[in-house]
């Protein structure tokens, strides 16, 4: 799906690019006035509307050097499928940001500030989870190391306030190519939830991987906006990359081979004023 969304937004760069060279260089071909839907919309000052999208969210990661090697504690998988009495201990063998698919819904606000130039807001909630995929080699007392799977799900509920520039190329017809980019200021409702879980001593553990709640992202996407007799359509493709570390605190063999982990998320959305 990441292949996916980046030639979605490579093929949206191509078509802008070419519809600014054809209404750079053919003026003369332009549409009968009452074919020009819209004709004012451009010049007001403010547009309101509402924002519908898919996202893909996921993590950028970075390990600590040589987690492979380190040898971890046989307590450090609470809930692992292991005998513990029997192991001698626990190496992080692989571990794997995966992408998972969710939906955003936000209102629009649109403020022009010149013939090229808007600036949006756009807060939005965004539900989905991230994932992360782990090889756990358990190696017991004999000096045997047999593999588990493991894949960590950590649900998300974002509350987005996004403030972006739009820049619009000059519109032809009743097209008009832009690009956008800001910043994405977000709080994670779902972040502090806990899983309880219990080891075989019936001891109380959290069994989840507990992120912080609040990042700010940057963005950067295309878009092309399509005027119809009654509204103004966009469709954008962007990246939001997180700027800030989001793991709360170490949590077992979960956190061990991570040194910093950020949010970063793929979306498709669709755009009505």
């Amino acid at each position: 799906m990441k292949k996916a969304l980046k030639a979605v937004a490579f093929a949206i760069l191509l078509f802008t690019t070419g519809i600014t060279a054809k209404a750079q260089s053919d003026t003369t071909d332009l549409m009968p006035s009452s074919k020009i839907y819209l004709p004012d919309y451009d010049n007001k000052a403010f547009h309101f509307g509402f924002l519908l999208a898919f996202n893909e969210m996921t993590f950028a990661l970075k390990t600590v050097n040589d987690y492979q090697s380190i040898a971890l504690p046989a307590d450090s998988w609470p809930c692992g499928p292991y005998n513990i009495q029997n192991t001698q201990c626990l190496y992080v063998q692989n571990i794997e940001p995966l992408l998972t698919s969710g939906f955003t819904l936000g209102i629009t606000s649109n403020i022009r500030l010149g013939s090229h130039f808007n600036l949006r807001f756009i807060p939005s909630m965004s539900f989905g989870e991230r994932r992360l995929h782990y090889s756990i080699g358990i190696q017991d007392l004999e000096g045997s190391i047999s593999t588990k799977e493991l894949t960590k799900n950590i649900h998300s509920v974002f509350v987005e306030l996004p403030i972006n520039l739009k820049y619009r190329i000059l519109r032809h017809n009743n097209v008009s190519p832009y690009l956008m980019g800001g910043i994405n200021p977000k709080i994670d409702l779902a972040s502090l939830k806990r899983s309880i879980g219990y080891d075989s001593n019936w001891i109380e553990f959290i069994d989840n991987f507990v992120t912080k709640r609040f990042d700010c992202a940057t963005e950067f996407g295309v878009g092309l906006d399509l005027y119809t007799k009654w509204v103004k359509l966009g469709i954008e493709v962007k990246i939001s990359e997180g700027l800030l570390d989001v793991v709360r605190a170490p949590a077992f063999i979960y956190t061990a081979p991570i040194d910093r982990l950020r949010n970063r998320m793929f979306q498709v959305s669709v755009l009505v004023e």
